[in-house]
Parts: structure tokens; sequence; C-alpha cells
């Protein structure tokens, strides 16, 4: 008896404690000006960055199975106005990314934004994919940063695998059949046509 109350402790402790830490963990940074920041880890693909100046979402997209670029989406809710907000990406110097919106932009109090940019990587190991959203005012800046943890394999495929990913590569997989079954069948029937012209030319006149 317990033994039973023992174990159901421990799973209780295990699913009240351990596997909501595993998806949604959270840490708080201090700046220099003393201002807060919540980082929250969302999910495997997913964080937020929250302070007084903006909230942040960075969310890691389905790879490309042709290229292996990734698609980052980057959503900013600004707790201020301004017309000079500029967005800058960041990783390490083996990962090319390329900003899929202007350097500065415009944002209201309160209205949501979305904003991509491809992440082209060169080698495998797990890396920090940054992006900083500075508002510059004339008398200083305010600033937020959200970062997302990218894993890839020697293939350069971002780790855990996605089963959106796999039906990627199945549905390529099924195009290059298609494509080299279709080849195969117009090699055959222009080979035959050929064939039949060479005969009737090589045919005498009767």
């Amino acid at each position: 008896m317990k033994s039973l109350k023992l174990l159901l402790a421990t799973l209780f402790f295990f699913f009240a404690i351990v596997v909501p830490y595993t998806y949604a963990q959270e840490t708080t940074t201090e700046d220099s000006t003393g201002e807060y920041t919540l980082q929250t880890e969302v999910d495997e693909n997913t964080s937020m960055a929250t302070n007084k100046y903006f909230d942040l979402t960075l969310s890691e997209g389905v790879q490309s199975p042709l290229n292996k670029n990734i698609t980052y989406t980057l959503t900013i809710v600004p707790h201020l106005t301004s017309s000079r907000v500029q967005i800058i990406w960041d990783s390490s110097s083996t990962i090319k990314i390329t900003p899929k919106h202007s350097e500065f932009v415009s944002v209201t109090d309160g209205e949501e934004y979305t904003y991509k940019a491809v992440i082209n990587p060169s080698a495998s190991g797990t890396y920090k994919v940054n992006v900083s959203v500075i508002a510059w005012q004339y008398d200083t800046n305010y600033t937020n940063t959200v970062s997302n943890s990218l894993t890839l394999s020697s293939g350069l495929v971002s780790q855990p695998v996605t089963i959106e990913y796999i039906i990627l590569v199945v549905i390529e997989v099924l195009i290059i059949l298609a494509v080299a079954g279709l080849a195969i069948w117009g090699g055959i029937e222009v080979s035959r046509k050929l064939l039949k012209k060479t005969k009737n030319w090589l045919t005498p006149p009767r």
C-alpha cells in the first residue's frame, strides 16, 4: 500500500512539475537600465520574450528538404509608438540569415506585427537565433531581444525532425519518381517513333 502511494506521489510530481517545466521554461534577465525581460520557451520551436517595451514571439517554421532553408517568424506587439524601430537578426557565422522585411519599420502601441527571415545553415551543431527589436528615440532607445535554439544534424536537418518535414520529404520523393517515370515513358515513346521512321526509311520502295 505504501509503495502504491509512493508511486502515485511520484507520478503526480512528474506530471505537475517536471512535464510543464520542460515545455514552458522561463528566465528573467535585467539590462543595464534596470529593465527586466521575461523569456519563455513555449515549446521546442517557439520562444517568447516580454518587457515593458515589446512582446516578442519567435517561431521556427518547417524546413525545406530541397535546400535545408528554415523560415523563422517574428511577431511583435509594441507597448509604444515609434516611426523608427530596428529589427536585427543574428546567429553564428555558419548560418546565413536573410530578412524578408525592411530593417527599420514603424509600429503603433498595441498593434501586432509579423516579420519573417530565411535561415540557411551550413554546418551541424546547436545554435542560437537571436532577434533584437530597438525603438530609436531622440534621447534614448528601448529594446527587447528574443532567442530560439536551433539544433542541426550532420545532414543539416533541424532536430527533432517534425512530421511536417517528413511529409515534405515523402512528397519530394514522389515528385522525383513521377518525373523519372514520365521521362522514361517519354523516352520509350520517342524511341518507338524514331525506330518506326528509321524502319520506313530503310525499307526499299516496291
